[in-house]
């Protein structure tokens, strides 16, 4: 990332609910920028200016607070629960020079081979946290499913890194899986429950027709005591 779009702030003088709606009328949207060790500030961000610069899927911002071009970070954004319009944004400075913890998008590349035989493509995990400069931060990560058969997993530790880009998200949790499609699955179970009733009925009737043996075995020999008598 060579180059951070840039986002028209206000410091908010004014806070509290009455204040922020105020700002929102005037489609401003409030927000607070902090830093470790730093009272955090209050800001009001342009709103047209935040929805733009959102869209490019950057979270590196570049702001102007009081006379100083700093980066900022997107840590958390608000929606309103109706409109789902940005309601509050959290920013965390940052230097260009320091690392810093952040998740980023995992999106799959290739076609699975089990995918060409009828599998289907599970993607389970969406996300993972990696650290590294802002200058250094992908807009997201490549995952290469080609090799892939059927029934089988690829995990984090298979995420094509960029250089000196660090994996926080632990190696060994599942990332996307090939797996037979469910009707097939329903099928087997099917096919094997009728197995093991088709097996239980021929048990069932063995059983009977050995009793049947046995009391015809007992009946001749009660008659043959008879005649003997």
């Amino acid at each position: 990332m060579s180059k951070f779009e840039k986002l028209n702030v206000d410091i908010r003088k004014e806070q509290g609910t009455s204040a922020s709606r105020r700002a929102r009328l005037q489609n401003k949207v409030p927000a607070v920028v902090y830093h470790s060790g730093v009272k955090a500030i209050p800001l009001s961000v342009d709103k047209l200016s935040l929805n733009k610069a959102l869209r490019t899927g950057q979270m590196i911002f570049e702001v102007n607070v009081e006379d100083k071009d700093q980066f900022v970070l997107v840590k958390e954004i608000q929606y309103h629960p109706v409109t789902d319009e940005i309601i509050h944004v959290d920013f965390q400075k940052v230097k260009e020079d320091e690392k810093i913890s952040l998740e980023v998008a995992v999106r799959s590349s290739g076609e699975a081979q089990g995918v060409k035989l009828g599998g289907l493509l599970v993607q389970m995990l969406n996300s993972v946290t990696i650290k590294c400069r802002p200058a250094e931060i992908p807009e997201f990560l490549e995952i290469d499913v080609t090799d892939m058969e059927m029934n089988t997993n690829l995990f984090v530790k298979d995420i094509t890194l960029p250089e000196d880009v660090e994996m926080l998200t632990a190696d060994d949790i599942a990332v996307v899986s090939v797996q037979e499609p469910k009707a097939e699955k329903e099928d087997e179970v099917i096919e094997e429950s009728e197995s093991e009733e088709a097996d239980e009925t021929s048990e069932d009737e063995t059983s009977s027709e050995d009793d049947a043996k046995e009391e015809s075995t007992e009946e001749e020999g009660k008659d043959n005591s008879g005649e003997e008598a």
